[in-house]
């Protein structure tokens, strides 16, 4: 006598949905970010290349224009013309009178008046490096933001090659702080063990206690991928052998439990991203990179403080329910 084969695990959907739509607005917020920074390195860089040449001028005045900030010298120009330059400095700094310094300076400015000068240090390569700085930072977070979630979404469906076994698990309810996730708590061979999920509505109508099969060894292995109800549920984490920190309860049965669509987590994780300003604040404040500097920290966090808890899984009717 032959058994017919088990039937096709459907594939969680909804966690792959759940992944984009953490990722999208960091992707669209970076891409926005890195226009913005390169279309502004040329308008910063102009007046440094310029500065063709090169030669040594002699502080003559300290704490000038613009507030306090001012280096005036004087320098001879490649013609042999006495001329007067200024630079301005990222913060006023106490250089002796009659210190000498390398310049650069712009050969085909009039002669007559101040011109500007620059030099290492000063607040025009200073504005460079923070927009250089800007573009890296924001194309690596982009980069590391989509390789993790790429890895999710490549790696959870190569957990189903794995060989099955079947545990008792119950669903469970994990807040900490503003967030709320679900978990699955299973009891192995070698003790309970607690696995962090991507939410699904078989997950609500799961009896405490009910055999599931699981791909891989949740005794022994870090990631498992348990299949409830004939759905696979994704793991939004590895396996603790320890309870998860925060609150942790059993989650109410609904045996009618259905979908819940993702704009439900999405308003509930929006919480989160009203952090981004204190962060920009104290972006701009260690790095001294004034309100653009506080702008791009607070658009790219505000993005990633939104993808993050997607990241960490859901629990959309918990969350209504808290």
């Amino acid at each position: 006598m032959t058994h017919p084969p088990a039937p096709t695990p459907h594939r969680h959907r909804r966690a792959v949905g759940q992944l984009l739509l953490g990722f999208v607005p960091v992707l669209l917020v970076g891409l926005v970010l890195l226009v913005g920074l390169a279309l502004r390195l040329p308008d910063v860089q102009a007046p440094l290349a310029a500065a063709r040449e090169t030669t040594t001028a002699t502080v003559t005045a300290t704490g000038t224009a613009p507030d306090g900030r001012g280096l005036d010298v004087e320098f001879t120009d490649v013609a042999g013309a006495e001329r007067a330059g200024r630079i301005e400095l990222v913060e006023p700094l106490d250089v002796p009178v009659g210190a000498e310094l390398t310049v650069s300076y712009d050969p085909d400015l009039p002669a007559g008046g101040t011109v500007p000068v620059f030099t290492d240090g000063d607040a025009a390569h200073a504005a460079v490096g923070d927009v250089v700085f800007g573009l890296v930072a924001v194309a690596l977070v982009v980069l590391v933001v989509g390789a993790l979630t790429l890895v999710r979404l490549l790696g959870r469906p190569r957990l189903r090659t794995r060989p099955t076994t079947t545990v008792p698990a119950t669903h469970v309810v994990v807040r900490q702080g503003l967030l709320v996730r679900s978990a699955l708590e299973l009891d192995t061979s070698a003790g309970r063990r607690w696995l962090p999920v991507h939410w699904a509505p078989e997950l609500d109508r799961l009896t405490p206690g009910t055999r599931v099969t699981v791909h891989g060894d949740p005794a022994r292995a870090r990631q498992v991928l348990p299949v409830v109800d004939g759905t696979e549920v994704w793991p939004s984490g590895r396996l603790r052998s320890r309870e998860p920190r925060g609150e942790v309860r059993q989650a109410p049965v609904d045996p009618a439990a259905v979908e819940v669509g993702l704009g439900r987590q999405a308003r509930a994780d929006g919480v989160l991203p009203f952090l981004a300003p204190v962060l920009g604040l104290l972006w701009a404040y260690v790095d001294g990179s004034g309100p653009r500097g506080f702008a791009v920290a607070t658009a790219l966090a505000a993005a990633v403080l939104f993808w993050l808890p997607q990241w960490l899984g859901s629990d959309p009717r918990a969350t209504r329910a808290s």
